[in-house]
C-alpha cells in the first residue's frame, strides 16, 4: 500500500494529487510569447487581476530569474522567441522552473533539471532549489553530484532498487559508498 501523507493513496483524489506536484525535465518547452504569459500560462489579465502580477513575480523571484528580467528593456512583456530562442539555457530553464513555481504546488520534482546547462547557469539553479528549502517538498532526478550536494537525503538508484541512502555527507565519507566511490572518480 502506497500512503501519502498517512492516507492510502485508493482513497485520495487523483486530480487533487496532481495538481498539488510541480515537474521540471532537462529539456524545458517555452512558447514564442512573452516572459509574463510563459510564466502564468496566459492565467489572466494583470490590468484586471491585480494579484497575478505579483505571483508571476515572485515566482520568478524563487527562480532567481527576476533580476535578469528587470534588466531587460520590456521586462516581464520581452518576447522570448520560438523555444525561448532569445534566452540561454539556463534562462529558459530558470523560466521553466519559475511557471511550475507560480503554480505554487507542495511537491516539486526536478528530472536532471541541470543536466545540460554550463556550470554558471548550474549554481543559478542551484540557488534557486536551495532558496526553496523548507517551502516545499523537492525531489531531484540528477547524475551530476554537484546538483545534489546540498540536498537533506539522498537514495541512489540502481536498476529500479535502492542500492544505498543516506546524507551527502554520511554517504561521502563511506569508503564503500556508491556515492563515495563516484566522489573520488570525479575529483581525480
Amino acid at each position: 500500500v502506497i500512503r501519502i501523507d498517512d492516507k492510502d493513496s485508493k482513497k485520495i483524489d487523483k486530480t487533487s494529487w496532481r495538481s498539488q506536484i510541480g515537474f521540471v525535465s532537462q529539456d524545458s518547452v517555452i512558447f514564442d510569447d512573452n516572459i509574463f504569459n510563459n510564466i502564468c500560462l496566459w492565467r489572466g489579465d494583470p490590468e484586471k487581476d491585480s494579484s497575478l502580477m505579483p505571483r508571476v513575480i515572485k515566482a520568478a523571484k524563487q527562480a532567481q530569474l527576476d533580476s535578469f528580467i528587470k534588466s531587460l528593456p520590456a521586462g516581464y512583456n520581452t518576447f522570448v522567441g520560438e523555444r525561448g530562442t532569445r534566452l540561454s539555457g539556463g534562462q529558459k530553464q530558470r523560466l521553466f522552473i519559475a511557471r511550475e513555481l507560480f503554480r505554487e504546488p507542495n511537491l516539486l520534482i526536478l528530472d536532471e533539471a541541470t543536466s545540460a546547462l554550463d556550470t554558471k547557469s548550474e549554481k543559478a539553479i542551484q540557488r534557486s532549489i536551495d532558496s526553496l528549502k523548507g517551502k516545499m517538498t523537492i525531489i531531484i532526478v540528477a547524475h551530476r553530484l554537484s546538483t545534489i550536494r546540498n540536498v537533506d537525503y539522498i537514495y541512489a538508484v540502481e536498476k529500479g532498487n535502492i542500492i544505498e541512502k543516506g546524507t551527502y555527507e554520511k554517504l561521502r565519507s563511506d569508503p564503500n559508498s556508491k556515492l563515495s566511490k563516484l566522489i573520488n572518480i570525479q575529483m581525480s
